[in-house]
């Protein structure tokens, strides 16, 4: 792993693995017909496949809570997780949170003018009370997708196609969400990108959207979206005095759904969606392991992918991840168990989180029995994942927020040092 001194540490504590999936809503913006954010076949966010701030619950400070912090700047962790976490700074914790994973789709990080959607800093009232909801009920860390979908204002490009920097109120989103997450309590894992990015370039509802596939096979094209966005996102995030809330990066949610052929490290072949101009695995990895090296470069938090499924258990094995994601859902349980240790899967020598599962908890599928959320937040240490992240605040596809809040608020009222930073 290539990581600066500067860099926060993340280790291992326990065993490592997990898996990852997109969601079908369009959390209020107004895609066209048959062009949501779903893959071909599955619910739930995931692509389908055949084979396959400081406030702890309760009002509690949670620099109290979790590791002292003397002023000298050494730290004692006085909670560190027990069964396995990611560690930032000193303070090794269960990642405890939820997928927003949006407020509104494609605008939250610059705005898409042509649907009429704002981002976050012209919609701070509504967006701070759902932060402060998710608080409230136990969440520490919020996953929060910024570019998923080119089609706004938030990332401008040249006639040629060429990234040419962050535009709209991209800057200016990204500071009201820094200091939305001090005023609320929570701390974020940002997700640069999407699977969803990979659609053909073309209008979609008056919006002109830009696909990925022009850029991340262009060898220019890909160091100006490195130096042009990817290095100012994390420089915006560094230069906030509350740039702590930022704990972890996705570089991107379930590329497994762009990519054509197979990797090199032994995993099943991909399916890409056909509604996505895919790319071969080389061209994904170098794209993603770019992205990790200018993350690390502007930014002290770990860096991680959205792996789509453990069926890829070792996509992502050769690009300098900090600790590895991976989604599960029912089709997934079908052929991949999630009652099984993540090492069985041969993921190992770094955490692991779960970043996606239904809200709802597992359907029973085959021979397997469901599983509902309870189950799956007590399961997850003991099977030896390092954090948890259920599908999603602003989407229904898997279950309701509101219906899935009081328990995700028990496990943490039972874990409350553990799960904080």
């Amino acid at each position: 792993m290539r990581v600066m001194l500067s860099i926060l540490s993340v280790v291992l504590v326990g065993a490592a693995g997990a898996a990852c999936s997109s969601s079908d809503s369009n959390g209020g913006a107004p895609p066209p017909a048959g062009d949501d954010a779903s893959s071909d076949d599955a619910g739930g966010g995931g692509g389908v496949d055949s084979a396959g701030g400081k406030d702890a619950p309760g009002g509690a400070d949670a620099a109290d809570s979790g590791g002292n912090k003397p002023e000298s700047g050494a730290c004692n962790d006085t909670c560190p997780a027990t069964k396995g976490g990611v560690t930032v700074g000193c303070e090794t914790r269960f990642l405890y949170g939820v997928n927003y994973a949006w407020r509104h789709w494609a605008a939250d990080f610059g705005g898409v003018k042509a649907w009429s959607s704002v981002g976050v800093s012209q919609d701070q009232a509504a967006t701070l009370a759902e932060l402060q909801d998710m608080q409230s009920h136990g969440v520490d860390v919020i996953r929060w997708w910024m570019f998923q979908a080119l089609e706004g204002e938030g990332v401008s490009f040249d006639g040629s196609g060429s990234p040419t920097g962050l535009g709209g109120t991209a800057v200016a989103d990204i500071q009201a969400a820094l200091d939305l997450a001090a005023q609320a309590g929570v701390h974020y894992n940002f997700t640069i990108f999407s699977f969803d990015n990979f659609r053909p370039s073309g209008n979609d509802s008056g919006a002109y959207r830009q696909g990925l596939q022009p850029v991340v096979t262009d060898t220019p094209k890909l160091g100006l979206l490195m130096t042009n966005v990817v290095k100012p996102v994390a420089q915006t995030v560094a230069a906030s005095k509350n740039a702590d809330r930022v704990v972890s990066w996705d570089v991107i949610n379930e590329p497994e759904w762009a990519i054509s052929g197979s990797d090199p490290y032994g995993d099943m072949a991909f399916s890409p969606n056909t509604n996505e101009t895919a790319v071969t695995f080389a061209q994904m990895e170098t794209f993603v392991s770019d992205t990790v090296k200018t993350l690390h470069a502007n930014s002290s938090a770990p860096v991680t992918v959205g792996g789509a499924a453990v069926k890829w258990a070792q996509a992502w094995s050769h690009v300098g991840l900090d600790f590895y994601t991976f989604h599960m859902y029912d089709w997934v349980n079908q052929y991949f168990p999630f009652d099984k240790p993540i090492a069985s899967y041969g993921v190992t020598g770094k955490p692991t989180v779960m970043g996606e599962f239904p809200l709802a908890g597992l359907a029973a599928v085959n021979s397997n029995p469901a599983i509902p959320l309870d189950n799956m937040l007590t399961m997850l240490p003991t099977l030896g994942y390092a954090g948890a992240m259920p599908w999603a605040v602003d989407d229904t596809c898997c279950g309701t927020w509101s219906t899935a809040k009081a328990t995700m608020k028990s496990f943490a009222a039972s874990h409350a040092c553990q799960t904080h930073y």
